[in-house]
């Protein structure tokens, strides 16, 4: 039964948008906890000791990818310490444990997983970045993997955490950027107490070294370069945590935005031919509003206010503002108070994140992880937790938010140490649910129950000229007076990737007037006539 939203002080019971007219009524609440009956039993482990290892702090996140092309999008999630996992999607929301069936039982200190199809055989791979040398699992087509990272060339033995593929140089085949953290001794040989001397504490990210990122150009023979110093990276260094793709300035080239543990965040401009500028304090999305420098974690990239510039959100450490850039034209503004998403966030420390319109009403909402790096932060603060709760916020239409949580999702108001989050339709029946991996606890897998009247569309797009997969091809969609873009993109949240499908929310629109298409190639393709409720597969020139 479809009942109206109470929001108290956090907002109206109807929200209102531009012109005054309603922007989407809520059903509560809209999502609900099925991870018990899901069959996956993933509990992330970090491993700690109690002597305050830094590398403790941080995994660990996961991708959705089908790999076995059944039409369902499987789940593959990354452990600290024990091995990683592969659910397989039987339908239906139920899942198998498929790991030690496919090869990937993979036990390096896990931090993140990203899915795409490095070879542009048809088949999506999974790159795993560590503590220690990373991996790559090359999809043999026939449900099972092989490890080839050394083979390929990037088995890069540092702290590896973000990664994002993406066409660089537009030659058809994804590259790789791949951001390293901080150099750290095992053991850790640094330590840090609180003021009173009694308690020790994780140091801060200040104590360690930087790890250089690294910029790998795919050779389209099954092997990467090091072209870090030819993509724009020399003499540039930041304690990187997260990293993401996306056409910032519109110039049909995707840029580079990689988050940046208090240092300042980096905005690569793509020059052309592989080649990048780093604009970030120029643009305005390398500071705070204030100029500080923040503790960068997670990444979410999106047209929020359906302008059609991409803008970015940056979830930070507690004291901290969680950090919205509004785009106002390849140049961003700090909108972190306006939106009223960052002012909630000061007591918390937030990671994995995205904007997907989890409603259906054409705006796209935000949902932020939160979890203390201290486990026992109570002993130094009293005001604080190491298990937190999430956020999520509803996009109001008119530029701000509404943090909604307990009405929409209550089981995200429970108390849990949350680290990576992925996004995706994993019933397939158009809207969208998530997966949040929580430190030392199990995982909670949210079913979203959807919005009686609320019409979708959904793109699975494929390249020829372009990589196959398509990642940042931009899609835009007019539906009435409904104007909104979204683009592929394989690396975002937090050490995660999500559904590689473009999703959106149509309200009680039903029905769409055109589908414009730029692929990464930059052919431009428009397609009308679509029927809404239902995935499309888009073959590109076809």
């Amino acid at each position: 039964m479809k009942r109206i939203v109470t929001w108290g002080l956090l907002g109206a019971a109807l929200v209102f948008g531009r012109g005054g007219t309603i922007a989407a009524e809520v059903p509560a609440p809209l999502y609900r906890d099925i991870t018990a009956e899901s069959g996956i039993d993933f509990r992330q482990s970090n491993g700690a000791t109690g002597t305050k290892q830094y590398i403790e702090l941080m995994g660990s996140g996961g991708c959705l990818l089908d790999y076995d092309a059944d039409g369902r999008f499987d789940l593959y999630l990354v452990n600290s310490v024990g091995a990683n996992q592969l659910y397989r999607n039987l339908g239906g929301l139920r899942f198998e444990n498929v790991t030690a069936r496919a090869g990937l039982g993979h036990e390096g200190y896990g931090m993140g997983a990203f899915a795409a199809d490095v070879d542009n055989d048809g088949d999506t791979d999974i790159f795993v970045t560590n503590f220690g040398p990373n991996a790559l699992y090359l999809n043999e087509g026939d449900g099972t993997f092989r490890e080839i990272a050394a083979r390929a060339g990037i088995d890069d033995a540092r702290w590896g955490t973000g990664a994002a593929f993406f066409d660089a140089d537009s030659d058809g085949w994804l590259d790789l950027y791949l951001v390293n953290y901080v150099q750290m001794a095992v053991p850790d040989t640094n330590e840090c107490y609180a003021e009173q001397g009694a308690i020790r504490l994780y140091c801060p990210p200040r104590r360690y070294p930087r790890a250089k990122d690294v910029f790998y150009r795919n050779r389209g023979d099954g092997t990467f370069v090091d072209a870090t110093e030819v993509f724009g990276g020399r003499g540039l260094e930041g304690r990187g945590l997260g990293v993401i793709a996306g056409d910032f300035d519109r110039d049909g080239r995707p840029d580079v935005y990689v988050a940046n543990d208090l240092d300042p965040n980096f905005l690569f401009h793509n020059q052309g031919g592989g080649t990048f500028e780093e604009i970030g304090m120029l643009a305005g999305a390398s500071h705070s509003e204030d100029g500080r420098e923040e503790s960068g974690m997670g990444l979410a990239a999106g047209d929020y206010d359906n302008d059609g510039w991409i803008d970015l959100f940056v979830s930070n450490f507690v004291n901290e503002t969680n950090t919205l850039y509004r785009n106002e034209g390849g140049l961003f503004l700090d909108a972190s108070a306006t939106s009223r998403v960052g002012p909630q966030s000061l007591p918390f420390v937030s990671w994995g994140t995205e904007f997907f319109d989890f409603d259906l009403d054409g705006w796209k909402d935000l949902f932020v992880a939160n979890g203390h790096t201290e486990s026992d932060v109570e002993r130094i603060d009293p005001t604080s937790t190491w298990k937190q709760p999430d956020f999520l916020y509803h996009n109001r239409g008119d530029g701000t938010f509404a943090q909604i949580t307990a009405t929409v999702a209550p089981s995200l108001v429970e108390h849990r140490a949350g680290r990576g989050a992925v996004f995706g339709d994993l019933d397939d029946d158009g809207d969208i649910d998530f997966v949040v991996v929580n430190q030392n606890d199990p995982l909670l897998f949210l079913e979203n129950a959807g919005v009686p009247g609320h019409h979708w569309i959904g793109f699975h797009l494929e390249g020829t000229e372009s990589n196959r997969d398509a990642v940042g091809a931009r899609v835009e969609i007019h539906a009435g007076d409904l104007v909104t873009v979204r683009e592929v993109r394989a690396g975002s949240s937090y050490l995660s990737s999500n559904d590689p499908r473009v999703h959106f929310g149509l309200g009680e629109r039903d029905t769409v007037d055109s589908v414009d298409i730029r692929w990464p190639s930059g052919r431009e393709q428009t397609i009308h006539g679509l029927a809404v409720d239902r995935y499309h597969r888009i073959i590109e020139g076809k």
